[in-house]
């Protein structure tokens, strides 16, 4: 095994030293997803989701759901590194991945514009104090359709941000 010294990037991720402790960012994988997706004519957007627009399940033809299933893949892998502020949009938008419709290509393309607009986002970790926190939150049937609740939660060490999640 040889010692190659700092790590500066692993999968993805960037790792910046800093005074009080470390930054992980993935703004170089954020900026190849959305030139990959670029087609989807990305407007910058402010938050990952649009609350005031109920998608649905698609009764009509599949849009591209190859592609679909290769975007959700792209914002998985963002969501689980680093960006754990996208979690709740990745995971209500995958539950179309079978049907996709044009309405939950348009919310793919904010969750790509949002992603965009904050690429600079960096999870903290302070070397002090190293208190373990953990937080969660649910929706009580938020899905009329089938009465099922959605929680989400995320446990903190020196401030960053460990482990998180949403489900159904």
């Amino acid at each position: 095994m040889k010692d190659l010294g700092e790590v500066d990037t692993i999968l993805g991720i960037k790792v910046k030293r800093n005074s009080g402790g470390y930054a992980l960012n993935q703004t170089h994988y954020i900026e190849k997803v959305v030139s990959k997706f670029s087609h989807l004519k990305i407007k910058d957007a402010n938050t990952p989701f649009d609350s005031s627009i109920k998608l649905e399940k698609n009764d009509g033809r599949s849009v591209a759901q190859l592609e679909y299933a290769s975007a959700i893949g792209s914002l998985m892998y963002a969501a689980q590194c680093t960006r754990a502020d996208i979690s709740f949009a990745v995971s209500k938008l995958s539950r179309f991945i079978s049907n996709p419709s044009v309405e939950h290509w348009k919310a793919i393309g904010r969750v790509l514009g949002y992603l965009k607009n904050t690429k600079e986002l960096s999870l903290q970790y302070s070397k002090f104090p190293a208190i373990l926190e953990g937080y969660s939150d649910a929706s009580w049937i938020s899905s009329v359709g089938d009465n099922l609740s959605t929680t989400g939660w995320v446990f903190t060490l020196g401030g960053g941000a460990v482990s998180w999640g949403s489900k159904k």
